[in-house]
């Protein structure tokens, strides 16, 4: 999206023309605003407070001035979720970052970042090349559950700002889904290979045998996870056998994709599935909406 020159006094000209009566002038200006992208966000929101300090605000203006706010950020949410699907990595933090700006588009990426780095140092700290996979996630689990004290959201677990990995962070609380994005992205950045295993109705990690360990000892049925872990149970570590219970429980086929790393689009269109979902039960046919048009993106 290219932002389109205009300086502060036509920018002023058409603001004051957001409250024009005649829908086909309110449209075309909306249109344009919306065309000249986040720059002109921070005006329009300095258009808010000053009228609002003047007691001269009217109701219906306010409204067009927050809608085209929010249109312009859910704009440049599509657009950013357009080129992570075209890039050649995906990178899993990227494109929760991106899904998060759809709720909190002033979202710090560097504060993410940020935030993520100090549990991956800690981690970092405790492991050494001695360890087993089974003493890595160990330490993996006591740093990001003990230490940083990060939990499940039982009590709240539907609630969209699980999904959101900022609110994740700030809150410590989270969905199976987030916790495990959480746990996975520090886990690359060591270069442990823990990925997300996409179950239905749930969400849980696996360590991939990178080494091909099981095929040495015979195992010759293609599998080639070591063992899974469960974030929303604190780290729980299960084994194939657990996986093949839980789908015949739920008389389901066990498909090889279900014992297998997803890709990263995969978890984001879960991600956008449960917001659906979240939403749907709040009643925000808005978010809803919105939230279609993201998995379209990632669908197309």
């Amino acid at each position: 999206m290219e932002s389109v020159n205009i300086d502060n006094s036509q920018l002023t000209a058409l603001i004051r023309l957001v409250e024009d009566p005649d829908p086909n002038v309110y449209g075309h200006v909306r249109t344009k605003l919306i065309e000249l992208g986040r720059e002109v966000v921070p005006t329009l929101e300095n258009t808010l407070e000053i009228r609002k300090s003047q007691l001269a605000f009217d109701l219906d203006h306010e409204d067009r001035i927050r809608k085209i706010i929010s249109d312009i950020h859910f704009n440049h949410v599509k657009l950013d979720l357009e080129q992570w699907r075209a890039s050649s990595t995906r990178d899993l933090l990227k494109g929760a970052i991106i899904v998060s700006k759809f709720q909190f588009p002033e979202v710090d990426e560097k504060k993410v970042e940020k935030e993520l780095d100090q549990i991956k140092q800690k981690v970092w700290l405790e492991i050494s090349e001695e360890n087993t996979a089974f003493e890595i996630v160990k330490i993996f689990n006591h740093v990001i559950f003990d230490l940083c004290g990060f939990e499940s959201s039982k009590n709240n677990f539907y609630a969209a700002e699980n999904s959101y990995i900022n609110k994740v962070i700030s809150s410590k609380k989270g969905n199976p889904l987030s916790l495990s994005i959480l746990y996975s992205v520090i886990a690359q950045r060591l270069h442990i290979p823990i990925y997300g295993v996409n179950l239905p109705n749930h969400f849980v990690l696996g360590f991939v045998d990178e080494f091909q360990t099981l095929k040495m000892l015979g195992m010759n049925d293609d599998r080639n996870i070591l063992f899974y872990i469960n974030p929303f149970s604190k780290g729980r570590i299960f084994d194939h056998n657990e996986i093949e219970n839980y789908l015949r429980s739920l008389n389901l086929p066990l498909q090889k994709n279900y014992f297998e790393p997803c890709s990263n689009t995969d978890i984001l269109k879960r991600m956008l599935t449960n917001l659906t979902f979240a939403y749907n039960k709040e009643g925000d046919t808005e978010k809803v909406e919105g939230i279609r048009e993201l998995q379209l993106i990632l669908e197309s």
